[in-house]
């Protein structure tokens, strides 16, 4: 087997191991003008091969709220931007009033969220 297939192999071992989760690098590569080698150990002037933080996120955190929301009420004063929190609520309720009543629903049950959204637009929430 030549030294560039061993080499390889030894990197992609390495590679793997840090995937894995393992606390420290599994090959480091050493040598300098031309000759470099791997190792197991570290060696002077060594730089560890495969080294990658990894990334932890909490896929059952809800994401923060969208940017393009939260830069328009940026502009808005205090009270503003309180009432389209409010009204951000009121709305997912409504809505979810109406998705119970089905086919069911009347122009009566639709008119608070009519006025909800037509008041959001008018913040410009």
């Amino acid at each position: 087997m030549s030294r560039w297939v061993r080499g390889a192999l030894l990197v992609l071992a390495a590679l793997g191991a840090s995937q894995a989760g393992a606390q420290q690098p599994a090959a480091y590569r050493c040598g300098s003008a031309g000759q470099v080698t791997y190792s197991q150990v570290p060696c002077t002037g060594g730089r560890p091969v495969g080294m990658t933080p990894r990334r932890v996120t909490d896929k059952a955190k809800e994401p923060p709220q969208d940017r393009a929301v939260a830069a328009k009420r940026a502009s808005l004063t205090p009270e503003e931007r309180q009432e389209c929190r409010v009204l951000d609520q009121r709305k997912r309720e409504e809505e979810l009033f109406l998705r119970e009543l089905g086919a069911a629903a009347t122009l009566q049950d639709e008119m608070p969220l009519v006025q909800m959204k037509k008041r959001f637009r008018e913040l410009k929430c």
